[in-house]
């Protein structure tokens, strides 16, 4: 027996798509015509139906569409707009439009030239619009119809010549007896549109070929060309703007090269123009660059690169470059904070791939790519590329690169200018600060990283505060014999506060309140070693402009971070301590004592006065009070200059006292464990420490169903 055969598919396309309506064969005219008298009248359909121009089929659709009743409004003017003659649809129409038949102002012409406004506007009769009888039927007229009739021309963002003066003699006439309805509003509001964007439309038509001129004097950097191109458009909102911004563009790149004055009233658009005078002045290392451009053109294979991949291989070569020809043959092996912060060739080189990657001749990659996948097509080109290197130092370089630009990216777009307040702990820091060979040169390196992230925009300062809480106070005095140059953005300041019972936590928090004080409404701390790159602060400024969020963490923990822990991840003992403290504090946070953390001024001050812990688990103490006070906690992934060092595995000797203290800040801040499920906390108390804990193997319980009876 033969198997059923299955049913075909059917496929229901709509009717306007319909082969009978696009292509029409003398022997389909009568189908046409019936479909006319039967079919679902949607506006789709009658378009398709009145699209048909063979005479005499297409009167004799037009006539089956008027002699319907069950036509709707939109179906109805799209009839009477193209078939005049229509006079069912038009009697149906004034009909609409004026529901007492007998007032002044009913008029069949009224409604079949609202019915070609609204779809054939080159055929409305100028001479009418500028009539009395168009006047008093605009007035007479129901806006509620009006409002649907047009809603074509209202919802559009452009309007023809036709269209626009039509809608222009609608709302005069109306305007002058009639008062203001939904439709008015709606149709004044079109006009602006259509106004704005005929306004814009001679700019944008400048804006490649004004950019490329711009980018000839910045060394090809185009973000903060895009920035100002887009503030420009905003404010010519008239013709005599439009105008003047036009005149603006075309004199933009000589007055950029001579280094004149834009003469714009506009503050914003001035804003912007500082910062595009900011990056005429980075052009270190362009013939590097440029090189490195030129290489990166092709793949290995002979493929061409898409720009947006390009910025990520010429950087990349620029660093590996570096990296071959400096540290290879050194007798002490580099780590990616000597390389990319101490030493002021690699740090330049980092911050000349950043600025790149922020936008090269308008490629950008940040815009189309997250940080996970950068990092991945990083280390995809690092393999591919098999590069016969001893360490992985131009990967990590560039990946901090691509922090470093999103991070600049961030604050060169914000609309207000960063005002900032840096805190950096010190104790016992005196060789970080002497710039030695193969030093630290911390205070030089962080000045620089700083420097570099607010040059892009003039109008942007930072106070860094250095608070030296040892009893002998020598930091500090490293400290004021370390700098070397003043900074026009940033201004030093440098704090002896013995403190004997402080450890950090006492520097920090002195240091936050002092710069609150001082009027800064951006408020960070981070360590005085290289590990975290001041480059990256943008990333945590660019979060907390995040309504309700009132503490940032630059995280090394997360999906997009880098450079911190081996492939394998963070140590049992660190994933415990963190889940210790999710547990006790009710914080979801990958990195709570990351030392790279920003706040905006109006979270401290409300937190500030509810933190008593001064020693290493301050952290946890702030943020618990952050959230306490009705903020969020974010993190963001940061690329740390830390170089693990393989077969570290212990337990850091503070841990334990620090999660003593993390319990006591629980009980503090009303989040008794007692009174809740804690089980690492309590996995943790019943081994006796966290190493313990971290060493005891994980047991699984198997429950079996039970037996049947």
């Amino acid at each position: 027996m033969n198997a059923a055969r299955p049913s075909p598919v059917r496929i229901f396309a709509p009717l306007a798509k319909s082969p009978l309506l696009n292509r029409l064969d003398a022997e389909d005219a009568d189908l046409a015509v019936l479909l006319a008298t039967t079919a679902d009248p949607e506006p789709a359909t009658v378009r398709a139906l009145l699209s048909i121009t063979a005479m005499p089929v297409a009167d004799r659709v037009a006539r089956a569409l008027d002699d319907r009743t069950d036509l709707p409004l939109t179906s109805l003017a799209l009839l009477a707009a193209q078939r005049p003659d229509a006079k069912r649809a038009t009697g149906t129409l004034r009909g609409r439009l004026f529901p007492d038949a007998a007032a002044p102002g009913t008029c069949h012409t009224f409604a079949r030239t609202v019915a070609a406004l609204a779809h054939q506007p080159a055929s409305v009769d100028d001479a009418y619009l500028i009539g009395e009888r168009f006047r008093e039927s605009a007035a007479a007229a129901d806006p509620a119809v009006l409002g649907q009739l047009l809603a074509p021309l209202l919802d559009a963002d452009t309007l023809s010549d036709p269209a626009e003066a039509g809608l222009i003699a609608l709302l005069d006439a109306r305007a002058s007896r009639a008062p203001t309805a939904q439709v008015d509003l709606a149709g004044t509001a079109a006009l602006t549109r259509a106004r704005r964007h005929r306004v814009h439309a001679g700019l944008i038509a400048r804006r490649e070929q004004t950019i490329r001129g711009l980018a000839h004097h910045t060394a090809g950097l185009t973000l903060a060309a895009d920035l100002w191109f887009d503030a420009l458009i905003t404010a010519a909102d008239t013709p005599a703007q439009a105008s003047q911004a036009l005149a603006m563009t075309e004199d933009a790149a000589d007055t950029l090269a001579s280094g004149g004055d834009l003469g714009c009233a506009w503050p914003a658009v001035r804003s912007r123009w500082q910062q595009v005078t900011a990056a005429r002045t980075t052009r270190t290392h362009q013939s590097g660059w440029e090189q490195a451009w030129q290489a990166a053109e092709t793949t290995d294979d002979g493929a061409r690169w898409d720009d947006t991949q390009r910025a990520l291989v010429a950087g990349y070569e620029l660093l590996a470059e570096h990296v071959q020809t400096t540290w290879r043959r050194s007798d002490v092996p580099s780590t990616p904070d000597q390389c990319w912060a101490a030493d002021p060739t690699g740090r330049a080189l980092l911050h000349l791939v950043a600025d790149h990657l922020t936008g090269y001749q308008t490629h950008n990659p940040l815009v189309h790519y997250d940080d996970r996948l950068l990092i991945a097509f990083v280390h995809g080109l690092a393999k591919n590329r098999r590069d016969d290197r001893s360490t992985d130092l131009h990967i990590a370089g560039l990946i901090a690169a691509i922090k470093a630009a999103r991070s600049k990216a961030a604050l060169l777009a914000r609309t207000v200018p960063a005002d900032l307040g840096l805190v950096v702990p010190m104790r016992a820091e005196t060789q970080r600060l002497i710039p030695v060979p193969n030093g630290d040169d911390a205070l030089t390196a962080k000045l620089a990283q700083l420097g570099w992230l607010l040059a892009g925009r003039p109008d942007a300062h930072a106070d860094l505060l250095l608070v030296d809480e040892s009893t002998d106070s020598e930091s500090a005095r490293a400290a004021a014999e370390a700098i070397q140059a003043d900074h026009p953005q940033i201004r030093l300041t440098i704090a002896a506060r013995p403190d004997h019972r402080s450890a950090k936590g006492g520097a920090v928090l002195w240091g936050l309140a002092e710069l609150i004080g001082a009027g800064r409404t951006i408020l960070a701390y981070t360590d005085l070693d290289l590990t975290y790159p001041l480059e990256q602060l943008g990333l945590h400024i660019a979060a907390l402009d995040q309504p309700t969020v009132g503490a940032v963490i630059g995280s090394r923990r997360r999906p997009d971070s880098h450079g911190y822990y081996p492939p394998a991840g963070p140590t049992p003992a660190t994933l415990l301590y963190q889940r210790a403290v999710r547990d006790l504090l009710q914080l979801d946070a990958t990195d709570p004592q990351a030392g790279f953390k920003a706040f905006p001024v109006a979270a401290l001050r409300a937190a500030l006065p509810l933190v008593t812990d001064q020693c290493l688990a301050f952290d946890t103490d702030l943020l618990a009070a952050i959230r306490r006070s009705d903020y969020t906690v974010a993190e963001v992934g940061v690329a740390a200059l830390h170089q693990y060092v393989e077969g570290q595995r212990g337990t850091p000797r503070d841990y334990d006292a620090m999660l003593n203290a993390v319990h006591r800040q629980a009980l503090r801040h009303g989040l008794d464990p007692d009174l809740r499920r804690t089980p690492t906390w309590d996995r943790i108390r019943h081994a006796g420490s966290l190493a313990a804990a971290a060493a005891e193997r994980p047991t699984t319980t198997m429950l079996m169903p039970p037996t049947p009876r």
